[in-house]
């Protein structure tokens, strides 16, 4: 063990000297300090690699936790943390940010805004509940507030220097992924929950001033109206005939981008095409929003004949596609369509990553991607290209990959809209393999470490090799090949750290933070946090020590843990708001998290009939968006509503049609009607008998026994 810790650490110094990290704006190199982690991964190619190497593989066991410090903050934070001059930056749920003191903990400074919602859409009041992280420069600390709104901060002080719009919160927009930076510019994606409502688009801002540089849509617009660009023009050719009629498109970018100093480039990835179905099962934007659009207000898609034809046929560009753009102008550079006509859900969600391989005899620069669809992707970071593809988890829903156009084919009996009753299961699942859970590049094993899974998809929980479980993956790009694997009882699983010391550290759902080494695989350490860990860790240099910073909590702040808790945390793991500080020798302890408790409910079973009706307008109102599946609520400060009382319960007509708590987060349902409420009120009382009666009997209730 002591000769191969030795040999990494020589390696390590080589990949110092000679590779070093490029940090700063176009046209600046420099080599990334081990006391710093100033951008999402660590440098701006987001490897999630530290060259430190005290805490190592031989050294590790003697790792433990130096200090935590209990956040002023109702959510677990799930974003990478990043480290600049000493001092710790983390953003929560409705554009919170909060500043620690590296070596100790303290917390230096809060920042909360005063948001405006009362004419909030669902999707943005969805985004001002969620949060995956912030961006960071010398001056200042970037950070959304879900809705729509971008902030620039003060990096000392916490004092807003600008404020800045990035969509129309009154409409079906909203912001859930982290803000990036480059080129002396942040920028910034949006999010239409695939409502089909409206297009989606990528901004960028000047970092200085917060003025608006440019926008590029990921979708046509207006056939009508002149093209806003030639890339638009490009794309309106791939959509079938009076496709607008129907939809916008949707394509919006959720939480994945890189800016790449070496060319010039952004990079970021398009949702999947937006047909219109979740507005046919009931999606509604809150009553008393400024833009209802006209897709609200035509009859039910479904019982529109022209639909399906106008939808039948094209590749639907740029949905389920990477994106590359002049940085400096918005300038379209070229394009990687994953799935052509995507009708499966592969929207461009996970991370990147850049990084220069040897690729059959020669050096290439390159962008790979673990993609929700199930396959790895290494293209030419210059202009497109694929180099290489091949599926890093069992894959039934297309045929083989094509190894020379990377090309995916889907499969005649997995094609749902025309086989419905075929029981055919499709994998990856509904949730894909791999979703913003930040993967790591070793630029010494040249592996990449994927927190990957498999999620049930149309009964495949029946069959064993497709049962639900999480994985961490070590993947090799240049091979396109598997070199080990952990499996973990929990589909989530944690960001990534690795690092010089051949390391690979990862958090899990259920409490532990584990360490494996890099090369082959084998667990050498483990810690009970007691907490939900989804977040990427980040390791610095402080006063001589390595720390590795951990966030933790019961998960709040990610869409995963209220839109199935179940797969992303467990009962004994919904902890406050904490930010971990491990390193060799610490001696810190933590208190046990206490259980949750269900309360006897504030009234008796309701009709079995009653609360049905509740069902359908709990899930057709996607209620289950923060309040979880079963109203099984992953914890952060939305309220588990099996626990509701009997003073919430006679206030929910105020709450729901008149909007009582809109300013808080919650929207209101002007179209409902009384017996809507009640329904409501049924369904949500017998929730909590069927979880308090579960808790009494000592064991679990899940979603899917509810449902």
């Amino acid at each position: 063990m002591r000769n191969r810790i030795s040999s990494f650490q020589a390696v390590a110094t080589i990949v110092m000297a000679v590779g070093g990290w490029s940090v700063g704006y176009a046209g600046e190199t420099s080599a990334q300090s081990t006391a710093e982690w100033s951008y999402l991964g660590g440098n701006p190619e987001q490897w999630g690699y530290s060259t430190a190497t005290q805490i190592n593989a031989s050294t590790v066991a003697s790792m433990g936790l130096l200090w935590y410090s209990d956040l002023p903050l109702a959510d677990g934070l799930v974003g990478n943390p990043q480290v600049r001059g000493g001092i710790v930056y983390q953003s929560a749920p409705k554009g919170v940010v909060v500043a620690n003191d590296v070596a100790t903990g303290k917390v230096l400074w809060t920042f909360e805004p005063t948001l405006e919602l009362s004419k909030a859409s669902l999707t943005a009041l969805y985004g001002v509940n969620k949060n995956r992280g912030l961006a960071l420069d010398e001056k200042h600390v970037y950070a959304t507030s879900g809705d729509c709104h971008v902030f620039a901060l003060d990096r000392l002080t916490g004092k807003q220097i600008w404020n800045s719009l990035s969509c129309d919160p009154a409409r079906d927009y909203g912001i859930v992924g982290a803000p990036r930076i480059g080129a002396g510019e942040v920028f910034v994606g949006n999010n239409n929950h695939e409502l089909g409502t409206e297009r989606g688009f990528e901004d960028a801002f000047d970092a200085a001033t917060g003025n608006h540089l440019w926008r590029f849509y990921t979708v046509p617009g207006d056939p009508s109206q002149p093209f806003e660009s030639k890339a638009m023009e490009m794309a309106s050719k791939t959509w079938g005939p009076n496709w607008w009629k129907y939809t916008r498109g949707g394509a919006t970018p959720w939480d994945s981008a890189i800016y790449d100093p070496k060319t010039g480039l952004l990079i970021f990835g398009a949702g999947d095409p937006n047909l219109g179905s979740r507005v046919e099962a009931g999606w509604m934007r809150p009553e008393g929003s400024d833009a209802d659009s006209d897709t609200r207000k035509t009859a039910p898609l479904a019982q529109d004949e022209g639909r399906a034809a106008a939808l039948a046929e094209g590749d639907w560009l740029f949905t389920a596609s990477i994106i590359a753009v002049n940085a400096k102008t918005g300038e379209y550079a070229w394009h990687f369509q994953l799935v052509p006509h995507d009708r499966y859900g592969n929207d461009v969600a996970s991370g990147f990553i850049i990084a220069d391989l040897p690729i059959k005899g020669r050096t290439r620069h390159v962008l790979m991607q673990a993609a929700k669809n199930g396959h790895f992707y290494v293209l030419d970071a210059q202009s497109g290209k694929c180099i290489s593809a091949n599926n890093y988890v069992p894959v039934t829903t297309y045929y083989p990959i094509d190894q020379k156009t990377c090309k995916l084919t889907p499969r005649e009996e997995a094609k749902s809209w025309l086989h419905p009753n075929n029981g055919f299961m499709k994998q990856p699942g509904g949730y894909g393999a791999h979703s913003w859970q930040q993967a790591a590049y070793n630029p010494i094993t040249h592996l990449v470490y994927i927190p990957a899974f498999i999620s049930d998809s149309a009964g495949s929980n029946k069959v064993q090799k497709f049962r639900t479980r999480g994985m961490l993956i070590a993947w090799d790009p240049i091979a396109q090949k598997e070199r080990w694997r952990v499996d973990y009882p929990i589909m989530m699983s944690g960001g990534v750290l690795t690092t010089a010391g051949d390391l690979v550290l990862q958090g899990t759902p259920d409490g532990k933070f584990l360490a494996y080494a890099a090369d082959s695989g084998k667990q050498l350490w483990s810690y009970d946090t007691k907490s939900v860990i989804l977040g990427q860790p980040t390791t610095v240099m402080s006063n001589g020590k390595q720390i590795i910073l951990v966030p933790a909590g019961d998960g709040g702040a990610a869409v995963v843990a209220t839109a199935n808790p179940n797969y992303a945390s467990t009962t004994k793991t919904q902890a406050p708001s904490r930010l971990l500080a491990f390193g060799l020798g610490g001696t810190a302890t933590l208190p046990d998290t206490p259980p949750k408790v269900l309360l006897a409910p504030a009234r008796p079973p309701q009709p079995e009939e009653l609360a049905a009706q509740g069902a359908t307008i709990y899930a057709s109102n996607s209620c289950s968006l923060c309040h979880g599946p079963g109203a099984i609520n992953g914890g952060g400060h939305i309220p588990d509503l099996r626990n509701i009382r009997e003073g919430t319960l006679e206030l929910m007509p105020l709450i729901l049609k008149e909007g009582a708590l809109r300013q808080g987060g919650m929207p209101q349902f002007k179209f409902f009607t009384d017996a809507d409420v009640k329904a409501l009120q049924a369904y949500i009382i017998n929730q909590a008998w069927a979880g308090y009666n579960a808790q009494q009997a000592g064991t679990v209730m899940t979603d899917t026994e509810t449902e």
